[in-house]
């Protein structure tokens, strides 16, 4: 009788064992599951996030208006001279005051010596004359780049030219005139014969 009570015994602790390791492996999963649900519910608030975030700020207004089939070329001996296209402008930022409004009008300008010689030209000192009846003597050399001078072989030098107006209204422009001068030969060969160029570009 006394083994019958012992088996029973022991028949009824390992029940009751069982019963806690199954309560304990019911709440790991109950933990898991916990745990995956906040992980999905977080990554779901970030992307929520995500999609509330503002979309890039839109770009800077383009002051400019381009010209693109503005342009003019030549080939002086072996020395390809180009203005790629005309843009203007009547809210340009001034060295002065970057907040202040002026009138420009700006030129694409492309050289290229092909020759094994050198060459002298001044395109970023032309005068610019326009439609609207201004005449501007020299480019703005502070915002313009420099790409006059000489020009040894194989050179490729371009830039913009940019003449701030005197009286504005750059939009309304037709046509431009630009004039310059420029040699074969080193800068300092004083004897070579000078080469003008006076050309208009239309625009409109």
């Amino acid at each position: 009788m006394r083994k019958m009570l012992m088996v029973l015994g022991a028949v009824f602790l390992m029940v009751m064992l069982a019963a806690c390791g199954a309560d304990k492996a019911t709440d790991e999963l109950e933990k898991k599951d916990t745990n995956k649900a906040e992980a999905k519910t977080g990554d779901q608030a970030a992307k929520a996030e995500e999609d509330q975030e503002p979309e890039e700020e839109e770009k800077a207004e383009d002051i400019w208006t381009y010209y693109d089939n503005a342009k003019w070329s030549d080939d002086y001996n072996g020395l390809k001279l180009e203005v790629q296209k005309v843009v203007v402008s009547d809210k340009a930022p001034t060295m002065e005051d970057e907040n202040a409004n002026a009138s420009a009008v700006g030129v694409k300008f492309r050289m290229e010596n092909t020759t094994d010689g050198k060459f002298t030209f001044y395109p970023d000192q032309a005068v610019l004359v326009t439609s609207t009846g201004e005449q501007i003597d020299m480019p703005d050399m502070w915002v313009s780049d420099s790409i006059g001078g000489e020009i040894d072989k194989g050179v490729i030098k371009e830039g913009n030219i940019i003449w701030y107006l005197e009286r504005g209204n750059a939009e309304a422009i037709e046509w431009i005139k630009m004039s310059f001068t420029g040699h074969q030969g080193a800068d300092d060969n004083f004897e070579a014969e000078t080469k003008e160029y006076e050309f208009e570009i239309k625009l409109k």
